[in-house]
């Protein structure tokens, strides 16, 4: 069966340094074929994922895509939120309009570099890091546990758990 699956994520679109993770991990762990459709809306901050654009956005992609299913899944750091209310109150907010939508979470903790570096990077530093992420294959060294997880943890992601109930693993 065909199927797209939209992935509203973080970065903005000139960097794309979100889709890089995102699209080695899918390229990694699950088996793809044409009738599966992966595409990226670029936020430019998560603060806007209910903005005019990302929602037009997901309208046309929707819109244009008329031989299957299409599935939303917003891609989010966590930030500080074990330690900011203002983070708490915000994932909150994003959480209640996802579930509200029938969309899907994908988090990670404390941020998406975390996760696949271990750390986290300064602004200047993000497309380069993802770059040499995906140039020396970086995700091969990163264990499904990491990615897999069902109660928010620093480092971690529910990634994998999410995914898998649209793609098919290796």
């Amino acid at each position: 069966m065909n199927k797209q699956i939209i992935l509203c994520v973080e970065a903005n679109r000139r960097a794309q340094t979100d889709n890089i993770y995102i699209k080695e991990t899918i390229t990694n762990f699950y088996k793809l074929d044409n009738k599966t459709r992966l595409s990226f809306v670029n936020m430019n901050g998560k603060t806007n994922y209910r903005s005019r654009d990302v929602l037009s956005q997901i309208a046309r992609y929707t819109k244009d895509y008329k031989i299957g299913n299409t599935s939303v899944i917003y891609c989010i750091d966590l930030d500080n939120y074990e330690s900011d209310p203002v983070q708490v109150k915000l994932n909150e907010e994003i959480k209640s309009y996802i579930n509200d939508k029938g969309y899907e979470i994908i988090w990670f903790c404390r941020d998406i570099e975390e996760v696949y570096l271990g750390h986290s990077v300064g602004k200047s530093e993000k497309l380069s890091k993802a770059a040499e992420f995906k140039k020396r294959e970086l995700i091969q060294g990163i264990s499904t546990k990491s990615l897999n997880l069902t109660r928010e943890s620093k480092g971690k992601s529910n990634i994998l758990m999410v995914l898998d109930r649209y793609l098919e693993r290796r």
